[in-house]
């Protein structure tokens, strides 16, 4: 795979950032040289002539032909990908351990070019010198000062290449093979982690210089005792080689600083900005992530925490409109029918839930009477929502054709079990028939908690019990009909979820069904509507401010005096 010459020009900024590297670790030293105590290098001018000649013409072309040659062989692998990457298309084409290897490569780049800095002038510089020492008639002291500055040299232009390929990487290759982020999710040896720029940029703003100096100093002490000099004048050079060298590794280190804060800051604001986006509903941007760092992992835990968001708020959206689907399933209000007061609601302790209730009118106007359903299905949430709706279909599908109540509850039953026989999930259900006319009333109880009646005229409540099993269950369940007549003006029938009696106070304390009948009792003269608030309200207040753990759902229905007009009713 040859890279083009496209991928080779975005990719060139590795090599100028590199040679403005070595540049500067040459300019500074060369800059040094003009103040050096060292008497080799007091006549600059001469020393430039004679043996500079040689170490510009020996070291630098060495050194430059060594760095350029293994920087091409080990960006190779960064090249051959980079123009794959280009192209989107071409991506299903790329071998996924060719892809990590370039990855892990492009990663370990700053790393890789500062220490083949280093290495390189270190090397070349001590190879180098002792041949030139004998070609030149080096001392010993000045020679050991040559490779000496060599190691300064490989010092400052392997940190600031460093820094410099860290940034131009970050800015403008990473996000190529890291279009995702997940930096972190590549293993490598060494990260360029935060901790460690700070490390490095002190180590060259502060040990650098201090190296510089002790050593030159050293070197200078050295020469004085070979030579006579005089102490003031020596100090005088050493005084104005510090000051010089403070100067130059001051600009240095701020400019270096200048990248080391960017690297650091500028994560840091996207990641602000992003906060206010969300704050604001905004789901669709990303955090750039160019750094395998604590901030990168930071920014990828943002970004993964956005999509976990948007995917929340796309959910709520979902439910909110589930919310509206099931509330229309349930009676928009309650029925009008001659002879009895009728009162409904359901409260879900989620966005939906699984209580369910029905009013049935007949089909034949001239029939006073009316079925009310209340069902509770298993659990609560999206699942049991669509179980009720289900069991909504089947029951008002089936009360449409002739039957007894008994039969109608069975056929559910038997429904309900070739959709959900498997499932563990299961419907209690309370069928309740009245003819306001004749004052009877009849159900069926499919599992679920009896009906209470109070009479008033007696101060008591009976249960409209009975046997039967949930729906759902058992395909041989077998369900009976309960009959129940000579029902007086003012009898209250009460129908409702466990989510009332099992309510918990901050206690743990049950709302209970002796309080229920308490209530019930308070408010016998009120309408069925009134009944129906007052009871929520006691238990809202029972609750005290804990949140319910199961939907509520109550229907009150309370006898009024015979109808008027026999057989009238209103449409609910």
């Amino acid at each position: 795979m040859k890279p083009s010459s496209q991928s080779r020009t975005a990719l060139s900024g590795f090599y100028i950032l590199n040679f403005i590297a070595n540049f500067t670790g040459n300019i500074i030293i060369a800059l040094l040289n003009l103040v050096s105590p060292i008497t080799e290098l007091r006549d600059w001018r001469s020393f430039i002539v004679d043996e500079g000649v040689l170490l510009i013409v020996v070291f630098i072309p060495l050194v430059a032909v060594m760095v350029i040659g293994l920087q091409i062989h080990l960006q190779r692998p960064i090249l051959a990908l980079y123009k794959e990457l280009k192209k989107p298309e071409r991506l299903p084409d790329i071998n996924p351990a060719a892809l990590e290897f370039g990855r892990r490569r492009l990663l370990h780049i700053p790393f890789i070019l500062a220490g083949l800095n280093m290495a390189v002038w270190l090397g070349v510089t001590v190879l180098v010198t002792p041949f030139l020492s004998l070609l030149r008639d080096w001392g010993l002291h000045f020679s050991l000062y040559v490779i000496f500055r060599g190691l300064m040299i490989a010092i400052v232009a392997g940190v600031t290449a460093f820094f410099l390929v860290d940034g131009y990487s970050r800015k403008h290759v990473i996000p190529v093979f890291f279009p995702q982020g997940r930096l972190s999710d590549t293993p490598v040896r060494i990260k360029v982690s935060i901790i460690r720029r700070i490390r490095v940029l002190f180590g060259l703003g502060t040990n650098a210089p201090m190296l510089l100096l002790v050593g030159t100093m050293g070197f200078g002490v050295w020469q004085i005792g070979r030579v006579s000099a005089q102490a003031a004048a020596f100090g005088r050079e050493m005084l104005v080689f510090a000051v010089v060298v403070w100067i130059i590794f001051i600009c240095l280190a701020l400019s270096l600083n200048f990248l080391v804060s960017s690297s650091i800051s500028q994560p840091i604001r996207e990641m602000l900005d992003q906060v206010g986006r969300i704050k604001k509903g905004d789901y669709q941007h990303r955090v750039p992530v160019v750094t395998n760092d604590e901030l990168g992992v930071l920014g990828d835990g943002m970004n993964e925490m956005t999509e976990g968001l948007q995917e929340r708020e796309h959910l709520r959206h979902s439910l909110i409109l589930a919310k509206e689907i099931q509330q229309a399933l349930l009676p928009a209000d309650d029925p009008r029918v001659p002879g009895l007061d009728i009162a409904g609601s359901s409260i879900y302790c989620d966005d939906t839930g699984g209580d369910y209730y029905d009013y049935l009118l007949p089909a034949n106007a001239g029939d006073p009477g009316i079925g009310i359903v209340l069902g509770d299905v298993s659990g609560h949430g999206i699942s049991s929502a669509l179980l009720m709706a289900t069991s909504r279909g089947f029951l008002r599908q089936r009360a449409a054709l002739p039957g007894t109540i008994e039969e109608i509850v069975a056929d559910v039953n038997q429904q309900l079990l070739r959709d959900v026989g498997e499932s563990g999930s299961f419907i209690t259900m309370f069928y309740l028939q009245i003819d306001a006319r004749g004052r009877r009333v009849s159900w069926v109880r499919a599992g679920h908690d009896p009906a209470l009646l109070y009479d008033p005229d007696k101060d008591s409540f009976t249960e409209l019990s009975g046997m039967g099993t949930v729906l759902g269950v058992d395909p041989d369940a077998v369900y009976r009909e309960y009959h129940q007549a000579d029902l007086d003006a003012g009898q209250i029938i009460v129908l409702g979820t466990d989510g009332i009696w099992e309510a918990q106070n901050p206690y743990g304390e049950m709302f209970g069904k002796k309080r229920l009948e308490q209530v019930v009792k308070r408010y016998r003269a009120a309408g069925a509507r009134d009944i129906l608030l007052a009871v929520l309200s006691a238990v809202d207040d029972f609750q005290n401010g804990r949140p319910a753990e199961d939907d509520i759902t109550l229907i009150v229905i309370k006898l009024l005096e015979e109808p008027r007009q026999p057989g009238g009713h209103a449409e609910p």
